[in-house]
């Protein structure tokens, strides 16, 4: 048992530890690359800004959630229950329901159903009602689509024997079963799995710290299934932590071992796990409608890492770009320019805006930055990279017919190139290890047409000309 001084040591890693040595933030991570981008999605369930008082919930006909039986005023220990009490001491019949239901529609908006999720719920109850939703909602998908359900859609995962905890590797590593886990705190932290799309919460939170362990473990990169990007789905607010001190108070005592000989759950924050203890009460009756509270995006604000409305970021990044070019063609003539186009980037970078997260988010990863710019900025037509590519090639085959057989080749190869790479392929020094290009001669077969950079210059303009 620690005293109290170790209790507010531990509660203090700054005052143990010192100052740290390196600071590496979340979003410098997704920056530099190492990281998947992180897009939040708020909802809101309209009943959590109620307030019931004791005397409504009599009135409802509250029952214990576990036995069916009346509860009395001596059961309820406060005299008011808020939105942070529910699915917690207070269940309202509708409300898990309600959410499930919005979740499964997100999923199938972004992506499908069959993804790799975590759902962190207040309590073990809850995490069987979800589980049991979820996979309701995927019987029912799966037969309007024709489909044989795949196996262990949404299950619970808590710790102990035939608790769950088991089914971790098949969602680690499986992309036909497994998919929902719902837990309470088993798998906030070090748990990796590389293949997790989003991060649900149906949980309030009041540490920090726990909000980033448990978004962690969607930021993991998985290139075998193209997974640079995941998503936050945010039902109790918990994403405005973001930002604020990892400063919290001691843990408070568990009640006791959990089934496998240790505790149960994590610490400080409500029940973990275990359904042992006061009674829980449920009513019915109440109407529950989900609220859509916007998209955000995670970056630096004042020194703080901030939800950002999406639509804000955005444009926030295009008005930097309109600024230095006006039009289309200063745009485009800007782009050719290699330092000048660095240069954007530094500026975008710099005023931490970068444009690769909101192009993920805007699922435009196929469309070069050209693209992106030109489509949101001047409201041309956007172009994915490999039309962009084809187009090139096809549209200039008289160009290329009237030069020498060898500066043809390496100026046709440069559509090929810009099809798999996009702009910073070209602009790369094994673009000249090509295997068509160094074999046609590189950059000296373009000496006969003039200078190289000129040639390059002119080429990068038919390109982006398209």
């Amino acid at each position: 048992m620690l005293s109290n001084e170790d209790s507010e040591i531990t509660a203090n890693n700054l005052r143990y530890f010192g100052e740290p040595v390196y600071e590496y933030t979340l979003i410098q991570a997704q920056e530099d690359g190492y990281l998947a981008a992180c897009e939040i999605v708020k909802r809101k369930a309209s009943i959590d800004n109620r307030i019931f008082t004791k005397e409504e919930i009599l009135k409802a006909g509250v029952k214990d959630i576990r036995t069916g039986k009346p509860l009395t005023a001596d059961d309820l220990k406060k005299d008011e229950y808020t939105g942070k009490d529910f699915d917690d001491e207070l269940f309202i019949e509708l409300r898990t329901p309600a959410m499930c239901q919005d979740l499964f529609h997100l999923l199938c908006q972004n992506g499908g159903p069959e993804q790799k999720v975590i759902i962190f719920c207040t309590r073990e109850i809850q995490a069987d009602r979800v589980v049991q939703q979820m996979n309701n909602l995927y019987v029912h998908w799966c037969k309007e689509h024709g489909q044989e359900p795949k196996d262990y859609y949404a299950f619970k995962c808590m710790a102990g024997a035939n608790n769950g905890a088991d089914m971790i590797e098949p969602m680690r590593g499986s992309g036909e079963r497994a998919f929902i886990a719902c837990t309470v705190d088993l798998l906030e932290a070090g748990v990796d799995i590389e293949r997790l799309n989003a991060v649900v919460f149906f949980r309030y939170l009041k540490s920090s710290i726990k909000l980033y362990q448990m978004v962690g473990r969607g930021t993991r990169i998985h290139e075998e299934t193209q997974k640079y990007k995941f998503w936050v789905y945010d039902y109790t607010g918990v994403t405005d932590l973001f930002g604020t001190e990892f400063i919290s108070r001691p843990p408070r005592p568990r009640p006791g071992p959990g089934p496998d000989g240790g505790p149960e759950g994590g610490g400080g924050e409500g029940p973990e796990g275990g359904d042992d203890g006061p009674s829980v009460g449920q009513i019915g009756g109440q109407p529950v409608i989900i609220i859509p509270e916007g998209r955000f995006i995670l970056c630096l604000r004042d020194g703080r890492e901030t939800p950002v409305p999406v639509d804000e970021y955005r444009r926030e990044i295009i008005q930097r770009v309109l600024y230095e070019a006006h039009s289309l063609s200063d745009f485009r003539a800007l782009w050719i320019e290699t330092q000048r186009r660095r240069q954007l980037i530094e500026h975008l970078l710099g005023a931490d805006l970068n444009p690769e997260t909101i192009r993920e988010i805007d699922q435009m990863r196929e469309f070069d930055l050209f693209d992106f710019f030109g489509h949101h900025g001047y409201k041309a037509r956007a172009l994915r990279q490999h039309e962009r590519g084809e187009l090139y090639v096809t549209n200039n085959e008289i160009w290329f017919a009237s030069m020498d057989p060898n500066a043809a080749t390496v100026l046709r190869s440069f559509g090929n190139q810009f099809s798999f790479g996009g702009t910073d392929a070209l602009e790369t020094s094994t673009l000249w290890e090509v295997p068509e290009i160094r074999s046609a001669g590189g950059l000296n077969a373009l000496r006969v047409l003039g200078a190289p950079a000129q040639v390059i210059y002119e080429a990068k303009g038919r390109l982006f000309g398209v």
